[in-house]
């Protein structure tokens, strides 16, 4: 067992290598951009964009905020890209992969069931999928502690009741200071999308361990695996931009896969984080952080043991 373990971590150590990397750079540099934008200024742009609100998961109110900028990096598709790479590229491997270079069969001739050969693949596809996304926090955490923001301070004014307009009550120019980023993020509130960010890793993954206990070539699987993410993201963007076809939002995984909803709602509604579902008065108005982490993870989990069933019942084709 523990050889095998070995095994698989040696084979897939240049690719968590790379997809670490990638994370740590993108996510610090992400976090960083941040500090460009003055909240201020930032508040004038969004609303010039007020028409486009039905394209997010949280009202423009939160991305105003520090901590709905920093939770929009979690939804970004590189990061979301660098995720399913990791979790296509391993879990095409599991049996299409060791099939189509014909070293299953070789490895199989050793006393080692099919079961074990297949689970220790998902171990060691899942904790690297729980690595990535710890490094995102890392990363994310990093950035916030050693970077700074800028804040505008006006001058005193006199606001004029019912009307947009103010009188100023000092002709100084508006101030700006240093602050640090810290003062602003907590960066323990940023937990939901850390685990939502794994439990979508688990569901894509368990999808291609699925597909491949299957197949016999590995660049079917892997193309198989790519279609169905493609497709399930057009299927989210139709139905956000079509109150008609809002009924796609049922099948496609993007629907609980919503870092920046969760932090909104662990941030502002905690005592109904771990609900299954969020209501606006009397009607359900979407998933709350239990539901969507048992659906990616209840989903991830059968189609590894669909593959499990199917892989150690099926007849191996002799390689070619």
């Amino acid at each position: 067992m523990i050889h095998l373990v070995r095994h698989y971590l040696l084979k897939s150590r240049l690719l968590c290598v790379a997809c670490s990397l990638a994370i740590l750079f993108f996510v610090y540099m992400r976090i960083w951009a941040i500090t460009f934008f003055d909240a201020e200024r930032f508040k004038q742009v969004i609303e010039f964009f007020k028409d486009f609100e039905k394209f997010s998961a949280v009202p423009f109110a939160q991305l105003m905020t520090y901590t709905g900028r920093v939770a929009q990096a979690f939804n970004e598709p590189v990061l979301i890209t660098i995720i399913i790479i990791w979790a296509i590229s391993r879990g095409s491997d599991c049996v299409a992969g060791q099939l189509n270079r014909g070293t299953l069969e070789m490895l199989l001739g050793n006393p080692i069931s099919r079961r074990r050969v297949y689970w220790v693949q998902v171990l060691v596809t899942t904790t690297g999928t729980c690595l990535l996304a710890s490094l995102a926090w890392t990363a994310m955490a990093l950035s916030v502690y050693s970077n700074t923001v800028t804040e505008t301070i006006e001058p005193p004014a006199l606001e004029i009741p019912g009307t947009p307009f103010s009188i100023p009550l000092s002709f100084a120019e508006p101030e700006t200071i240093e602050k640090p980023m810290s003062e602003f993020v907590d960066i323990h509130q940023f937990w939901p999308a850390i685990t939502i960010l794994f439990a979508m890793g688990f569901f894509v993954a368990g999808f291609a361990m699925m597909i491949s206990s299957f197949d016999r070539y590995r660049w079917r699987t892997v193309g198989i695996c790519i279609a169905f993410v493609v497709i399930q993201q057009m299927m989210r963007i139709l139905a956000m931009a079509k109150p008609e076809y809002n009924f796609l939002l049922n099948y496609t995984f993007f629907n609980p896969f919503d870092p920046e909803g969760l932090v909104h709602i662990y941030v502002n509604q905690p005592e109904l984080y771990w609900d299954f579902w969020l209501y606006r008065g009397d009607e359900i108005h979407r998933l709350s952080g239990s539901g969507c982490h048992l659906i990616l993870m209840g989903l991830g989990l059968l189609m590894y043991i669909i593959g499990d069933q199917v892989f150690t019942r099926r007849d191996l084709p002799a390689p070619v």
